[in-house]
């Protein structure tokens, strides 16, 4: 199954500025068995199918931890070890390493 999530904000006029909702509309590309399963169910259980989505993606993202975080590169470790203080090293660099102005 892929799934192709489209993000887009919704925005509503309110008193004279615009306001932000609090949720997000995404745009979500199903099989057509699978809508049909979708619709079905929501019309059995009473609910909207963005409500049965919202319940899945919950129900997913809290079942348990997800994919482990990569082991630490060892190389991290260098990062900032050269650090001279000065603001424009990496644009200037040639006047720092040769004393010339490039």
């Amino acid at each position: 199954m892929t799934l192709k999530l489209i993000d887009t904000m919704i925005f509503w006029w309110d008193e004279g500025r615009f306001s932000m909702s609090e949720t997000i509309a995404t745009n979500i590309r199903l099989p057509e068995e699978m809508l049909k399963a979708l619709k079905y169910r929501a019309i059995e259980e009473r609910k909207s199918m963005n409500q049965l989505v919202r319940e899945a993606v919950e129900t997913f993202l809290t079942a348990g931890p997800g994919p482990e975080s990569p082991e630490k590169d060892p190389m991290e470790e260098i990062i900032g070890i050269g650090r001279s203080g000065i603001k424009d090293g990496s644009s200037k660099h040639d006047r720092y390493l040769y004393g010339k102005k490039r």
